[in-house]
């Protein structure tokens, strides 16, 4: 019999601060954006979390991040895996100490955090650009499934850096505004920094400790399209293949926590895709106008707002949209939507045609 996988504690660190902060300033449709400089001359609108004071892309911060977001840890066993998802780590330690040894780069932060919390069990990372937080997510559940973990603490963190928003800048992705999800009128995306932690059992376990079942995750689907080294594929072939391996299964969707990056050819991917699996799409939503985009955490991240939304029973607004495009129904916008059914898919899409899709309920069987 193939054992149900219980998230029973979660917790994030985003430029809101932790989850009720984080929650809050969505229901009220705020945005936590706020000019920045990074390595240039220009302002752009950046998700900074509030209180870090160390270099951006620095270990010293992504230490202090760390440390701010596993601060409501509940108690795990030693032998818990433990798996990290991220993109870079402190990736601007190789511009400044490229003669040093690098210090919490996407290599040893699993090793490096599983030492902080005293953990024995086996320690993973998951590096898989943009998704690699809800494909963590998928591996901590295989682990807890195939029993070779009763537990799993799966964690996602990137920085805001140098290097990243170079990078972003050469590809001409980030808007000078904060970013707009799924508007008719979006122009790029907004980057964000930021931690999120889901620490996953089985219900048997859950029950026999004590811990609160917050969610059950039902089922997941993987799939990638290849189709270019940065850009999605205009046909969301490989974003349609991931749902697609939980929906073929009947599974009710209650709602949809995207990945709406703001970006013109995401967003059309992603509306393309759910205008192809669904005759009338469900409520769907994007945060990233509020934080930014996470990167490899931004998967974990929404994950613990998926939770969040089914505990309360809604999705909340997407911040920054304002005009939907003519053909399209569903997004949140301004207000929050009512959930329909106790269940939430939550995608990601990433550089390379990585695209993944989580289902959480709030009842096994969905």
């Amino acid at each position: 019999m193939k054992k149900d996988v219980a998230v029973v504690a979660c917790g994030v660190m985003t430029a809101f601060g932790n989850l009720d902060a984080t929650w809050s300033g969505l229901v009220e449709n705020r945005t936590a954006l706020t000019g920045v400089k990074i390595g240039g001359a220009k302002l752009w609108p950046l998700g900074v979390v509030p209180g870090l004071v160390d270099a951006f892309g620095s270990h010293q911060r992504l230490d202090a991040l760390l440390e701010r977001l596993l601060d409501d840890l509940p108690d795990i066993p030693a032998d818990t895996a433990l798996i990290v998802a991220t993109t870079k780590g402190a990736v601007d330690e190789l511009l400044h100490h490229p003669k040093k040894p690098a210090r919490q780069q996407p290599w040893d932060i699993a090793a490096n955090l599983a030492q902080r919390l005293d953990l024995t069990g086996q320690t993973s990372t998951v590096s898989a650009a943009c998704a690699s937080g809800t494909l963590a997510l998928i591996h901590g559940a295989q682990l807890v499934i195939s029993g070779e973990a009763d537990q799993v603490l799966v964690v996602g963190v990137d920085l805001l850096s140098q290097f990243v928003t170079g990078g972003f800048l050469k590809l001409h992705a980030l808007s000078p505004e904060p970013c707009r999800p799924f508007d008719k009128n979006r122009n790029g995306l907004s980057l964000g920094e930021g931690a999120g932690y889901a620490l996953l059992t089985t219900r048997e376990i859950a029950g026999a400790k004590g811990l609160p079942k917050l969610a059950s995750i039902v089922d997941w689907g993987v799939a990638c399209d290849a189709s270019h080294i940065t850009a999605p594929c205009k046909q969301a072939s490989g974003l349609i293949a991931a749902i697609r391996q939980i929906t073929e299964k009947g599974h009710v969707i209650g709602a949809i926590n995207a990945h709406g990056t703001g970006t013109p050819y995401n967003d059309a991917m992603e509306m393309r895709a759910f205008k192809e699996l669904w005759p009338a799409i469900p409520t769907f939503h994007s945060v990233k106008g509020a934080i930014g985009h996470c990167l490899g955490a931004a998967g974990i991240i929404e994950a613990a707002i998926a939770i969040r939304s089914l505990q309360e029973g809604f999705i909340p607004p997407t911040v920054g949209h304002v005009t939907s495009e003519p053909d399209v129904s569903g997004v949140s916008g301004s207000r929050s939507l009512e959930l329909l059914y106790p269940s939430i898919l939550s995608c990601n899409s990433g550089f390379g045609g990585i695209n993944a899709a989580v289902l959480f309920s709030l009842r096994v069987n969905t």
